[in-house]
């Protein structure tokens, strides 16, 4: 609707007048809004009475210019709002000038039975209007009002203003168009406070509908935290259970093995090493689902000792040295000289190394794998970065590497089709101890781990050189 359209014009163009420290305060922003129509349409129908007294009375005096100069500076204050004056000395100064204006309009033209009488009740409407709560400014206010009505009826007692020659019908004529005008004013003023009465009924009304929502949202919230809980401790409970059965599996395959090799009985060792390798297959799967749920339940406790990370590093390397010789794999781990001492669980940290560095080795075929052990650039740190020379991490896979039940991406996944929980477990152990892993990957170049963990103790400072001395190689 055209209607629509330039009332939405209209408000966007009072929008730029407001100061962005009154913009952001939702009362103050209605008020001055408030101020900005009254001084923009105000002044249309407040000009009605001096354009009405020039056609109506033979002899305007220079009252009647004055009244108009007071009645057109109100289109000043908008520019001057806008300009940073402050607003409340703004609404002060239109106060004054309105009291100006209209008790003129009266001294001039009859006094309390001036045909402009119904202006007075402008005063107090848009006083009301412009301030809002604020009890120091309507203070303020009523102050001027009532300043500016004693010298108005000081002077007309005192000095009998001079007879108006308006005949009995220009003062009817005078009458209808000053009320007109006056009721119009109001009329405008009391719609657009009904809108932004309306409109704050509507915004309690969606704050207590969000606000609904939020309190629904934190008893699933609660009920989320419960469930997850309840399932930690079902995963936790069901893994001890299944360990007990599985232990007694791997123990009697082992027996059996035995057997099979002092029988000599080839076909049966082989058969004897799938149900072994399955199970411990199974066995760590269910270890990496306890220690998940561990971390979930946040009942995860680490044993803080003085780290060799040497030693870790090196048998490291051995345990994994035989399958990088199967995959034609160069394995180097190499350890800086500058790390200093370190704390930390021996058996977490392994237990992470073991999980990138298998990871790297059976996707890299006859290619590399470095281990690296070196300061980080935190001082409370250290890093252990892991570089292959595989096939790569496509990015789909790569933004989701860490994330639980994301397959194609772990070490088991060649046998037995993977379940993404290796690297999840590794970034929640990482996180859990204080430190941090990440993953960079070029597809056909090859990847790198980056493991942060707190070395326990502060660096020595002064140290700038890293050599290093390499612990192991396998070829």
């Amino acid at each position: 609707m055209p209607s629509r359209a330039f009332s939405d014009a209209y408000f966007r163009l009072l929008q730029r007048f407001i100061p962005p420290e009154i913009a952001q305060h939702r009362e103050a922003a209605n008020c001055a809004r408030m101020f900005l129509i009254s001084h923009t349409v105000g002044p249309i129908l407040g000009n009605s009475v001096p354009l009405a007294l020039y056609l109506l009375d033979p002899t305007p005096g220079w009252d009647l210019l004055a009244l108009g100069a007071a009645i057109n500076a109100f289109w000043i204050f908008p520019f001057l709002l806008k300009a940073g004056i402050s607003y409340t000395r703004l609404v002060s100064a239109s106060v004054l000038n309105l009291n100006f204006s209209i008790l003129l309009s009266l001294y001039y033209n009859g006094g309390v039975s001036s045909p402009t009488t119904p202006w007075i009740l402008i005063i107090p409407i848009l006083s009301l209007f412009y301030i809002g709560g604020d009890p120091k400014v309507r203070m303020r206010l009523l102050l001027i009002s009532a300043g500016c009505f004693a010298v108005f009826f000081a002077l007309y007692l005192i000095g009998q203003p001079p007879r108006n020659d308006l005949p009995e019908y220009a003062q009817h004529g005078l009458g209808i168009v000053s009320t007109l005008a006056a009721l119009c004013y109001v009329a405008m003023m009391a719609i657009y406070y009904g809108r932004i009465f309306d409109a704050s009924r509507e915004l309690e009304a969606e704050v207590r509908r969000r606000r609904g929502v939020s309190e629904e949202l934190r008893g699933a919230v609660i009920a989320i935290e419960a469930a997850t809980a309840a399932r930690s401790e079902f995963l936790a409970r069901m893994s001890h259970e299944l360990r007990t059965p599985l232990n007694a599996v791997i123990g009697y395959g082992q027996i059996l093995k035995e057997d099979a090799i002092e029988e000599r009985d080839a076909m049966m060792e082989k058969d004897v090493d799938k149900i072994l390798d399955a199970g411990q297959y199974l066995l760590r799967l269910i270890n990496m689902i306890l220690d998940l749920s561990k971390i979930e339940a946040g009942r995860m406790s680490f044993d803080s000792r003085p780290l060799a990370i040497e030693a870790v590093l090196a048998a490291v390397a051995q345990r994994h040295g035989e399958r990088a010789r199967e995959m034609a794999t160069r394995l180097s781990v190499s350890c800086a000289t500058d790390l200093g001492p370190l704390v930390g669980d021996e058996q977490r940290v392994t237990q992470i190394l073991d999980a990138v560095i298998e990871n790297a080795v059976t996707h890299t075929r006859g290619g590399t794998v470095t281990v690296e052990a070196r300061p980080a650039t935190d001082a409370a740190m250290f890093q252990i970065a892991v570089r292959d020379t595989g096939a790569g991490i496509p990015p789909a896979v790569l933004s989701t590497l860490f994330e639980t039940f994301s397959v194609d991406r772990d070490a088991a996944e060649g046998r037995y089709g993977g379940t993404g929980l290796n690297l999840t477990l590794v970034h929640r152990l990482c996180k859990a101890m204080g430190g941090s892993i990440e993953a960079t990957s070029t597809v056909g170049e090859g990847s790198m781990f980056t493991i942060t963990l707190p070395r326990g103790q502060t660096h020595a400072a002064g140290s700038t050189t890293r050599p290093q001395r390499e612990l192991a190689l396998a070829a």
